[in-house]
């Protein structure tokens, strides 16, 4: 899903154009980075600081609520967190379509998430991951960090389980 400023570009022309998009920005063997503050806004009113999860591997799954692949990303994420969390993995879905907690919380309940959920300012996610302003903005956009805060990973679209599980568990086991 392509997401500008102020509105998602939905429907059919969705099913076109975005496995047209999906790209890998870096992957988990590039050169590591440090990982910039960002405050999530995480359900129940508590505020996020990703640079406070040191010690866990983190993937922060920006996505929206309606994009039919950012819901498979969420279903996978929640496999995987079920999976690899006693091992120190920490998913956080954070969306970019919502302005008040009600409609994440519902989303979280309808797919059975038990990750952490939250929205962010559209401006520190794109100072985040380094996005032009003037660009559009896809989803999902999924960024991995390594038990020491470092982005080892940018990827958008949801690639499937499996390769998830391999760029994780490669950093669960440093």
């Amino acid at each position: 899903m392509i997401l500008n400023q102020t509105k998602p570009l939905c429907g059919a022309m969705l099913l076109v154009v975005f496995p047209l998009m999906i790209v890998a920005q870096e992957s988990v063997d590039s050169p590591p980075r440090p990982g910039p503050a960002l405050d999530i806004y995480a359900l129940g009113g508590k505020v996020l600081k990703v640079q406070s999860l040191k010690g866990k591997v983190v993937l922060v799954d920006f996505m929206t609520t309606t994009c039919p692949t950012c819901k498979a990303a969420s279903a996978g994420l929640q496999r995987l967190y079920l999976e690899l969390g006693p091992k120190g993995f920490y998913p956080i879905g954070v969306a970019l379509n919502v302005d008040s907690p009600n409609p994440l919380r519902d989303y979280g309940q309808e797919h059975g998430l038990t990750f952490t959920l939250g929205t962010a300012l559209r401006a520190d996610v794109g100072s985040y991951v380094q996005h032009p302003p003037d660009k559009p903005f896809l989803v999902p956009t999924l960024v991995l960090l390594d038990r020491k805060g470092r982005i080892r990973a940018i990827e958008v679209g949801w690639k499937g389980e499996e390769h998830f599980r391999a760029a994780i568990a490669k950093l669960l086991a440093k």
